[in-house]
């Protein structure tokens, strides 16, 4: 008998929602079989999970790798170690590089870079390009979305026209891909930075006075106005106020195509906490009310937010300790989101079952990443090893990322992931990156139709 590649053994493994205790073959990079019994199994090498949890690896839909000009915030690399330290075995990067990833050309050169040093899957959006005739080559370039900066455009898209908005909506939906939205609104943000400017106030009030939930609201309801004409699948970036998810909500019950997502940050910071952190907490959205963290808390529970992501988007120690108004807006999240939410597990305030769904089934099915996302014959093998009995404190300085600051340093969390596969390969134990660069892969949506 042929050995295959791996046997994980003594593992306890989350099954379609429920705990099993056994062990996962993996061969070619494929989960090949789930079994009680790994007594009889040839294998090349065999692992002792050590009664750990195995759960599908993390998919995160929203972060920021950076590169390129901005490598000195994070590279490829450094935020892949990043994400696979946490737990995260697929990431989708945003487009607000620089150069922003605003059409084909930009977008192969940052699959070329990425591919010599990533070691976890990564994915790419594209910002809406200035011709609309571009984006149905950026989709069968395989990326997997769209992003609209509403506050703040990349490229010359009219964003204050809907006229113009409702043409390349239609043009994503005609092709049935995602467009993800940051939901803040450029009028808003103009009238409130107009009524700011004769008033004596702290660099936070005007931060807070400027990207108010209002704004958020305003354009969540226009977004989801365009989509009830044109059909668009909507992705609602950063959820952070209760308003905006009662919009959402209410669009679901109308059944109009639209999904959405929240952050650590939203779910754990509030406002107040400003006062401590300064900048190194300021981020977009802003921070909200407890009355806000409370609500997203339910639409974690009752199905309204669909997905957990980071908004992983480092930038250096230097740029953050500027001035609050002068400092990027950004929260490296990579290596933080899986323990805060194995915590809140192990608290009773969400079930694992709800937060593997948000942080790994959820995104794929939205996403159409294939063979990701659940633990299953057939399906890639990206797992995570968990030990939910692993109490530490989170320590900033000793990221993988280089963005060494966070708003949660010294929290203490109450589980950590103790390996992370991907694609069959392990690629973390114990903090320490096993492999070389370049050893994860590029993924492409239109090649997986």
């Amino acid at each position: 008998m042929v050995p295959f590649d791996c046997c994980i053994k003594n593992a306890k493994i989350y099954l379609k929602g429920k705990i099993v205790e056994g062990g996962i073959v993996i061969d070619h990079g494929k989960i090949v079989k789930i079994t009680k019994d790994t007594s009889l199994i040839q294998s090349d090498h065999k692992m002792d999970a050590k009664k750990h949890l195995v759960l599908p690896g993390c998919i995160d839909v929203h972060a920021h790798l950076r590169d390129f000009k901005l490598s000195y915030k994070e590279d490829f690399y450094t935020g892949t170690c990043s994400a696979a330290r946490g737990g995260i075995t697929t990431v989708l990067d945003m487009p607000n590089s620089l150069p922003p990833t605003t059409n084909i050309t930009i977008l192969k050169e940052r699959k070329r870079i990425a591919k010599r040093k990533i070691v976890v899957n990564v994915g790419f959006y594209a910002a809406i390009p200035s011709s609309i005739d571009e984006i149905y080559l950026l989709v069968r370039e395989g990326i997997f979305g769209f992003k609209l900066y509403l506050h703040h455009p990349i490229t010359e898209i009219d964003v204050e026209n809907d006229e113009e908005l409702t043409k390349y909506f239609s043009e994503i939906a005609k092709w049935n891909t995602i467009l993800a939205v940051h939901p803040d609104d450029k009028t808003t943000i103009e009238k409130n930075l107009s009524l700011l400017r004769n008033e004596n106030l702290s660099s936070l009030d005007v931060f807070l006075k400027t990207y108010t939930p209002e704004g958020e609201k305003i354009a969540v309801e226009r977004c989801l106005k365009i989509i009830g004409k044109t059909g668009t699948r909507l992705h609602v970036c950063h959820v952070s106020t209760s308003d905006a998810l009662r919009a959402i909500q209410n669009a679901k019950e109308r059944n109009l195509n639209v999904t959405c997502e929240v952050t650590p940050h939203h779910l754990f910071l509030k406002t107040s906490d400003f006062e401590h952190w300064g900048a190194y907490a300021k981020t977009l959205p802003p921070l909200r009310t407890q009355q806000d963290i409370e609500i997203l808390w339910e639409g974690l529970r009752n199905g309204t937010v669909d997905v957990i992501a980071t908004d992983h988007a480092p930038h250096s120690v230097e740029e953050k300790e500027k001035g609050f108004l002068e400092a990027p807006p950004g929260i490296p999240g990579f290596e933080t989101m899986l323990p805060l939410m194995l915590t809140m597990v192990r608290r009773g305030k969400i079930r694992l079952d709800t937060l593997v769904s948000l942080t790994s089934y959820n995104p794929a099915k939205i996403f159409d990443i294939k063979n990701k996302g659940e633990i299953a014959e057939g399906f890639d093998a990206d797992l995570i090893l968990v030990d939910m009995k692993k109490e530490y404190h989170i320590r900033p300085e000793l990221f993988l990322s280089k963005a060494k600051y966070s708003p949660f340093a010294g929290w203490k969390v109450e589980a950590k992931v103790v390996a992370t596969i991907v694609n069959g390969i392990m690629v973390m134990k114990d903090d320490e990156i096993l492999v070389s660069t370049g050893s994860g892969k590029i993924i492409e949506r239109y090649s997986s139709w």
